[in-house]
């Protein structure tokens, strides 16, 4: 990650308070540094005990969104699953985001398939109602930062 990728990173948890961690633990210890209160769903099981961290062993696709608070700030999304099949599953909880809030998706994508994949964006956000901002690169994984319209 260079200083750029760090900087947007950082003005991405900025004013996070609470946030859905939806997927594996890649940025986890990141986040529960950075959040007031961390919501993590996976059916990943994690012996890591935190006080601003509350945890659901479940599988986000069936995940009783009663659970949750009714709002967030922010949403990552690490979920390692086909780029339809994440947002998919991450539209459901869409809607604890309030406008303006964001969003930050790992991106499982082969260099070759770039262009196609940004086609599959710009057909997917908008039916998400939802806005493409910057794309991070940490260690040669993509992630795409994106907001609630």
């Amino acid at each position: 990650m260079d200083w750029t990728d760090f900087q947007i990173l950082y003005w991405f948890f900025r004013k996070a308070n609470t946030v859905l961690y939806l997927g594996n633990i890649d940025l986890l210890n990141f986040t529960l540094k950075n959040a007031e209160k961390v919501y993590f769903v996976s059916p990943e099981k994690i012996e890591l005990e935190k006080h601003n961290l509350k945890k659901f062993e479940e599988n986000p696709e069936y995940m009783d969104l009663s659970l949750l608070p009714k709002k967030v700030d922010r949403i990552i999304n690490l979920l390692p699953l086909n780029v339809v099949t994440s947002f998919k599953i991450m539209g459901r909880f869409l809607n604890l985001l309030e406008k303006d809030m964001k969003f930050l998706v790992q991106l499982e994508i082969p260099k070759k398939q770039d262009k196609y994949s940004n086609l599959i964006f710009q057909d997917l956000l908008p039916k998400l109602n939802a806005a493409q901002i910057s794309y991070v690169e940490i260690e040669d994984t993509n992630y795409l930062i994106g907001k609630k319209l």
